[in-house]
């Protein structure tokens, strides 16, 4: 029985979502000493959770096609939207709405013969 890709992509989306998340809050913070007056302690970590994905997304290009692997990582846009929306309470009009479902419905398009 073979894994579905999306457990392999899963954990990336999530790390990418966090990494963007982290920029967003760190972007409002003060600068830290330790990181010479340039990034906040969030968006240090926000980028190294980036680095982080990088790395993971390389791993996860052993097991999943390419086409599959990006199509599904398009959904880290939606899923970084509605996660400023109810961590850091950003609004999201219809337009948006409709926006993830035609996101979700591409990504269906493109993965359904899986």
């Amino acid at each position: 029985m073979s894994v579905p890709a999306w457990t392999y992509v899963l954990p990336l989306i999530a790390i990418n979502v966090c990494a963007s998340l982290l920029l967003k809050v760190g972007a409002a913070d003060k600068p830290a000493w330790l990181l010479l007056h340039i990034l906040s302690w969030r968006s240090f970590l926000g980028l190294a959770c980036f680095g982080l994905g990088g790395l993971a997304y390389a791993i996860v290009l052993r097991y999943v096609a390419l086409s599959v692997a990006q199509a599904l990582l398009t959904s880290q846009y939606a899923f970084t939207v509605l996660g400023a929306w109810l961590l850091l309470h950003e609004h999201i009009d219809a337009v948006q709405w409709v926006g993830f479902v035609l996101i979700g419905l591409g990504i269906g398009l493109v993965v359904w013969r899986l």
